[in-house]
């Protein structure tokens, strides 16, 4: 009887036991292209699990906005959006049908628990790097509506930031523009293949980083509505440190225009909805003296290397401001300058 008793309360620990282990090791579906595993023991774990997931869902609805960026105009220009703006924004239109396709494709249940993450989300950024500011305001215009204002500032602290100077931009290729350039020199995340150029510039104090991504066998307008989230996830797997010298384009920008959002129905949408976006975008030039306190510890990256190649963005591309740990994306741009 004794023996019969341990036997059961045997084979009851193994039951609990295998429980829980199938509870830990069932893995939390985060998207494409968020790493949460790499987040542990870094600033990025002060995200919450609701938050993670949030940033996943963020990430997501950010490709296809851009996908559906230039779909209904003959021309290109330069856009700056921050998809987890826009995620609050999407609340602010005119379209019910649209608001309930969007919280049925995202899963969202409720709102009011959205927006709590999306807040929470936007102090733990600035909590993990106080240089960076991002805002995004709602405003109600008599003569334009609705219109979404964001305004997004980081800073680059590096030596050339400081010593710009202007070169050609090759907008197409029959139309160029002398503009502002800046070139720097450091140990950056590199990775080229025959369909793009990346450089991943680490910016404030190097949680976040600015992500160059550059076209080489297609235009921009094309390229923006194929790039997806795959392709993100591709290039940030494949970064490799390197000491290069990068020029690149002063991409601090105001603009307002209207934002296409994705038809997220398989139906064809024939009046598919929009946001007003005024849009900011600026970069931050060190002071000496925080170059100063920078400058021995990039000298010693700088040193270990005794070849620098030298890469230079100069037509078309995209960019994006994105957490290194993370792969969150705070802010994503198309660069055209026209």
């Amino acid at each position: 009887m004794k023996a019969s008793k341990l036997y059961f309360s045997a084979l009851f620990i193994i039951f609990v036991l295998n429980v829980s282990c199938n509870k830990n090791n069932k893995e939390i579906d985060y998207g494409v292209s968020i790493s949460a595993p790499k987040m542990i023991g870094t600033s990025a774990e002060l995200f919450s699990e609701e938050n993670i997931i949030t940033l996943g869902k963020s990430n997501t609805f950010n490709f296809l906005i851009l996908n559906n960026s230039f779909s209904n105009s003959d021309t290109t220009y330069n856009l700056s959006f921050s998809p987890l703006g826009i995620m609050q924004s999407i609340y602010s239109i005119n379209d019910e049908s649209y608001i309930e396709l969007f919280n049925q494709t995202f899963d969202i249940f409720d709102t009011a628990i959205l927006f709590n993450n999306l807040s929470t989300i936007r102090d733990l950024v600035s909590e993990i790097d106080s240089t960076i500011k991002f805002d995004n305001q709602i405003i109600s215009e008599k003569s334009k509506g609705i219109m979404i204002s964001q305004k997004l500032q980081f800073p680059l602290v590096y030596e050339g930031i400081l010593k710009s100077k202007k070169l050609a931009f090759n907008i197409s290729e029959q139309e160029k523009k002398t503009i502002e350039y800046f070139s720097i020199k450091g140990r950056f995340g590199v990775f080229i293949d025959k369909d793009y150029s990346a450089v991943d510039i680490s910016i404030g104090n190097e949680n976040y980083s600015l992500l160059l991504i550059e076209p080489t066998q297609t235009d921009i307008k094309n390229f923006t509505r194929k790039f997806s989230e795959n392709d993100y996830k591709t290039i940030i797997d494949k970064l490799e440190k390197q000491v290069i010298r990068i020029t690149f384009p002063n991409i601090s920008d105001s603009s307002t225009y209207s934002l296409n959002l994705p038809n997220l129905s398989s139906a064809p949408s024939q009046m598919p909805s929009s946001l007003l976006i005024n849009s900011e975008i600026k970069i931050i030039k060190p002071t000496p003296a925080e170059l100063k306190m920078r400058e021995s510890n990039i000298e010693n990256q700088l040193q270990a290397s005794s070849k620098t190649e030298n890469h230079i963005f100069n037509k078309p591309f995209i960019y994006i401001i994105r957490g290194q740990n993370s792969n969150s994306i705070l802010a994503i741009g198309v660069f055209i300058n026209r």
